[in-house]
């Protein structure tokens, strides 16, 4: 194996995750100082976070990002994402189902639920973004607390096809896949393996308890997988 590549693997993804978990974690003392301080309604809350998110987005790799309240939160608007999206940094706001014209009901959706439920850090996907941009996504998202209760999630996009640039070729090199908590497949450098198909090897359990790994077919073939890199490391 080449231990090089593998490093070079835990780096990118470390860069890579490391700041927007680092960007996740101002907007959560922000807004969080925000809701503490009294109602909040939409207008204070896009002042609060465009500025600074619409900065962390000046990176091309980042696909999109900004708050998302939770049901009830703001004084006037019931669901709500302060939200910055695609290249041309769209925004959100009062976001709809595209098929329906129904306002979305994102309080159902893994990167919004789960974060709630656990109040830790979660990365959802890989998933297709059918609401914003069509195209499979991995949505980075932290809860937000004021008051004793959550008040939304602070999150951020990135695309595959981002991701797929950043580590396909070091992954081809060792044989390796980038999978999820769950086992589902980011990329790989094994053409059999499809986005978000999930490896039975790593199916319903995290793997080294990370969000993010890196695994390889152990040398025995015994279909085992051994993990070479991860995030949080």
């Amino acid at each position: 194996m080449n231990t090089d590549v593998s490093a070079d693997c835990a780096v990118r993804i470390e860069q890579h995750f490391g700041s927007i978990l680092i960007e996740l974690e101002r907007v959560r003392a922000e807004v969080g100082a925000l809701f503490a301080a009294g109602p909040v309604t939409s207008d204070e809350l896009i002042a609060q976070v465009e500025t600074g998110t619409l900065a962390f987005l000046e990176d091309p790799i980042l696909l999109g990002g900004g708050f998302v309240v939770a049901p009830d939160a703001l004084v006037d608007r019931r669901l709500y994402l302060a939200w910055w999206q695609g290249a041309g940094r769209d925004f959100l706001g009062d976001a709809v189902v595209p098929a329906t014209g129904e306002v979305l009901d994102y309080t159902r959706q893994p990167w919004f639920r789960i974060p709630a439920r656990t109040g830790a850090l979660h990365l959802a996907g890989p998933y297709v973004d059918f609401v914003c941009t069509d195209e499979y996504v991995m949505t980075a998202t932290l809860p937000v607390h004021a008051g004793g209760r959550m008040v939304g999630v602070a999150g951020a996009d990135t695309s595959v096809e981002t991701l797929e640039r950043m580590l396909l070729p070091g992954l081809r090199e060792v044989g390796a896949t980038l999978v999820s908590s769950h086992g589902r497949v980011v990329v790989s450098a094994d053409p059999h393996l499809a986005t978000g198909e999930v490896m039975n090897a790593v199916r319903d359990e995290a793997v080294d308890g990370r969000l993010l790994s890196v695994v390889q077919p152990s040398a025995d073939g015994r279909g085992e997988l051994k993990t070479l890199a991860g995030w949080p490391c």
